[in-house]
């Protein structure tokens, strides 16, 4: 498996916000949102949200009231992510090692994780 595209150009601004956003919201504790979420927020799989969705209320005894809403928001609000933001650039394949040679439009603003 070659480096994440992801891990190498960082996340758009508009998937980036949506996780912020919750973050501050749960006082910086990411455990919540790598939970059953960890598809989506820890793995970087965007088009997973859905199914995080679908499957929220399969096991989240571990999460309060307050944590398992924060997560749904911003599963929920991820959804609303135009598609473009979610998919790696055509031609790029995670196992060609080299997502430098394909940059991410200047309007996406990305930033590491």
């Amino acid at each position: 498996m070659g480096m994440c595209y992801w891990c190498h150009w960082g996340w758009p601004k508009p998937i980036r916000d949506i996780y912020d956003e919750a973050l501050e919201k749960l006082n910086g504790c990411e455990s919540p949102l790598h939970g059953h979420a960890h598809n989506v927020w820890e793995d970087e799989n965007w088009n997973s949200a859905k199914w995080c969705l679908d499957h929220f209320d399969d096991d989240k005894d571990y999460l309060t009231d307050y944590e398992k809403e924060i997560v749904r928001e911003s599963l929920v609000k991820l959804l609303a992510v135009p598609d473009e933001y979610k998919c790696w650039p055509e031609g790029y394949d995670d196992d060609d090692m080299h997502p430098e040679k394909y940059p991410p439009p200047e309007y996406w603003k990305c930033e590491r994780r």
